[in-house]
């Protein structure tokens, strides 16, 4: 693992953490105002300049001007209600049609995660600033709870029918395997991703390993950000 990743996997250790005691959940369900409308309408465009001006207080600021709203429609001190905003809306498209052509849940589970990650490839240059951000302490035990929720989506939807205990540690290792390989993919320089596919199907598989090994030895530690499957082929810096 080159410097840069070991950057990343030291800076993603809060949430990490926080992966693992939040229990969290957002479910919830409810018909936007007029103004939540609005605000929709703003923060989709502001995705469009995340990749001129990142995920800035700015980028929404010259949405809203785009669309002849105020700067200050959106308040924002940061990039985090922009950030927020594209979380909730990738997790509303992480589902895909064909999931009973899978054979098993990890099968599904792997291609979830595959969906998933295609939603922050268009931003992936900018996506560490993103993480950066939800690494402040205000805010790493809201984006550990979207994350968890995201992972416990995946599990949901690919008909895992395993016991609550197992379910709860289930979706964190869950939340942490999805954590690392998109802080891979910040990194990664080859080929459609090419190298990140691969991290996902090693990273899963070990996690699949770890699994099985829970049953013989209750205090395995399962997948950590700093301990990446084997990969070749990644850039070094």
């Amino acid at each position: 693992m080159n410097s840069a990743m070991r950057r990343c996997g030291h800076q993603a250790l809060g949430i990490r953490r926080a992966l693992y005691t939040t229990n969290q959940t957002i479910t919830k369900t409810f018909q936007p105002t007029d103004e939540q409308k609005v605000r929709g309408s703003i923060l989709n465009h502001a995705l469009t300049k995340v990749n001129q001006l990142g995920w800035t207080k700015e980028a929404i600021e010259q949405a809203s001007t785009d669309l002849n709203y105020p700067p200050t429609t959106v308040l924002a001190y940061n990039g985090m209600p922009l950030i927020k905003h594209f979380m909730f809306d990738a997790l509303n498209k992480t589902s895909i049609d064909q999931l009973h052509e899978f054979d098993t849940p990890i099968d599904r589970i792997r291609c979830l995660c595959r969906v998933r990650l295609r939603q922050t490839q268009p931003y992936i240059r900018h996506w560490h600033d993103a993480f950066l951000q939800m690494m402040e302490p205000k805010y790493e035990l809201a984006a550990a709870s979207w994350f968890f929720t995201l992972a416990t989506r995946m599990w949901e939807m690919s008909g895992d029918q395993s016991l609550q205990i197992d379910w709860d540690r289930k979706r964190a290792v869950l939340a942490d395997v999805y954590v690392a390989t998109e802080l891979y993919m910040c990194e990664d320089t080859s080929a459609d991703f090419g190298d990140t596919w691969k991290y996902l199907d090693e990273a899963i598989e070990h996690m699949e390993d770890n699994a099985r090994g829970m049953n013989r030895a209750p205090d395995l530690r399962l997948c950590d950000v700093g301990n990446e499957p084997a990969s070749g082929g990644h850039s070094s810096e």
